[in-house]
């Protein structure tokens, strides 16, 4: 242990760059109790509101989430045989994806009126704003983020994510903040934070400590950690699939 600060002092003193990595850590700034849980697939910051999109075959739905009363205020709903997943907000709209459907809603941001609705390729599964360069990533349940058009969600390029040299399949709802991108990692606790220029997982958190606070005690496998919002800095909204809560915590 000596040796090793030994070393980093005489780096220090030579003027070369130290990096010291730090464990990531959740710090829980408050708890909002749900009134009706829901199946989240996306969850959104706009203007001070939180907007929230659930899933499922005949349930799903879009709406604002009252974090004072816990009451969900649906806006709008999908059609039957349309599975609502992630969302996104860019300054003009707000997008809406589906599952195996191949389509996605674009809507206004100040009701969630659906405007337009428009056809992509491939699964939908997460999507988030890139407000630096001006395009959507998408995820699709693999180990690759797709870049899209923020107007037709064409797809223009495509990112892998790996850690150590492995491939993190399974990214779920993303959320761009801090020039990166934070995902759920399907059927774990974990948030990653992606690097944008060569796919790096940068960080990893683990929420398992606020998951086994709900004491949830059925077998339920879609009862899992997904939604991430953004608010400012390292803050974040978080919740999960049919969660009776939604956590406000810093990320660092």
């Amino acid at each position: 242990m000596k040796d090793r600060y030994k070393s980093l002092f005489l780096l220090w003193i030579l003027g070369m760059p130290v990096t010291v990595q730090a464990a990531d850590s959740v710090v829980l700034i408050n708890r909002y109790p749900i009134n009706e849980p829901v199946f989240t697939q996306g969850l959104e910051v706009i203007e001070n509101r939180l907007v929230l999109g659930t899933g499922l075959y005949g349930e799903s739905e879009i709406g604002w989430i009252d974090l004072e009363t816990g009451d969900f205020q649906v806006q709008d709903q999908l059609d039957d045989n349309y599975f609502g997943e992630g969302l996104t907000a860019t300054t003009d709209y707000l997008w809406q994806f589906t599952w195996r459907e191949e389509k996605a809603y674009k809507r206004s941001l100040d009701d969630l009126t659906l405007l337009e609705e428009i056809t992509f390729d491939g699964d939908g599964w997460g999507m988030a704003y890139d407000e630096k360069a001006d395009v959507i990533w998408t995820s699709d349940g693999s180990a690759q983020l797709t870049k899209r058009d923020p107007e037709t969600l064409v797809a223009l390029d495509t990112l892998t994510v790996t850690q150590n040299n492995q491939m993190i399949e399974r990214l779920n709802e993303l959320e761009y903040a801090n020039e990166a991108i934070y995902a759920n990692v399907w059927q774990t606790n974990k948030i990653v934070k992606i690097n944008l220029q060569d796919g790096q997982v940068e960080q990893v958190w683990d929420l398992t400590d606020l998951v086994e606070e709900l004491h949830v005690t059925d077998a339920n496998p879609d009862r899992v950690l997904n939604g991430i919002a953004h608010i400012e800095g390292n803050r974040f909204y978080v919740t999960g699939k049919l969660f009776p809560i939604i956590w406000e915590v810093e990320l660092t």
